[in-house]
């Protein structure tokens, strides 16, 4: 099986987008749809055991999803790309870069973080996740933490049913991978232009998370926006893509 990818058609380069844990490219469809209208390439895949390719094998693990995005790229013969990370997808998007430097030529890494800063709270909670039922009264508190104000009822329904669609499997070790995760020790290999954006009352990745990063990457710029929480793309987003859109689809240097 292939991954499903939602995508745009346009010039390049190329904008790929990573959603975050028990999310898809559905999280990324609106801003799909800014690039294409300046006429940008963009896709954004369902990563493994997620979304619609939630019957793709694992492993799981960040390094290994970073892997499968690589393998579309190939597929479609993408070379370079401008790439795009939020929460979980955001470490993925930093495993990429580290393991792939020449693949990527911008960065933007959106409410993640290069450390959690409870790494045994998240291994506690991802064995959560394994015994308990994959049923919506899991999921939805999953739902819940990626909003500061609920989105309306038609909406979180979609989104409990897209977390659901995850697999199960995928969940536990795709969540006990990113609590392990570290790669603060490593940001300053990054040598792309770097954005980082973050809600300002994300509790899961805070500003401060952002901040760290931007000490780390050399030039990094960061963006707070006001009013949003784990998902300012979606929460905020004529502030969010007001930063994200130039900085993805500037003029190469």
């Amino acid at each position: 099986m292939a991954l499903y990818v939602e995508e745009r058609d346009g010039a390049g380069p190329a904008v790929v987008c990573i959603h975050g844990f028990c999310q898809s490219s559905a999280y990324w469809t609106p801003t799909l749809e800014r690039l294409a209208a300046r006429g940008v390439h963009g896709l954004a895949p369902d990563l493994p055991g997620f979304g619609r390719s939630s019957g793709e094998p694992g492993p799981y693990t960040m390094h290994a999803l970073a892997d499968a995005v690589v393998r579309m790229l190939d597929a479609r013969r993408i070379e370079r790309v401008r790439l795009v990370g939020s929460s979980m997808g955001g470490v993925v998007a930093q495993q990429l870069v580290l393991r792939r430097p020449e693949r990527v030529e911008r960065l933007l890494l959106v409410a993640t973080g290069a450390v959690m800063n409870d790494p045994k709270a998240g291994l506690a909670k991802s064995e959560e996740y394994k015994i308990a039922p994959w049923n919506e009264a899991t999921v939805a508190s999953i739902v819940a933490g990626f909003f500061l104000r609920a989105p309306p009822e038609t909406d979180v329904a979609r989104f409990r049913r897209i977390a659901l669609d995850a697999s199960h499997a995928a969940a536990v070790e795709a969540s006990r991978s990113n609590a392990q995760n570290n790669t603060l020790d490593r940001l300053a290999e990054i040598r792309v232009p770097t954005l980082i954006v973050q809600g300002r009352h994300d509790k899961a990745r805070t500003p401060e998370h952002g901040a760290l990063m931007r000490e780390r990457i050399r030039g990094a710029e960061l963006a707070v926006i006001e009013d949003a929480g784990h998902t300012p793309q979606l929460e905020r987003p004529d502030a969010f893509h007001y930063v994200a859109l130039p900085f993805l689809t500037a003029r190469r240097a």
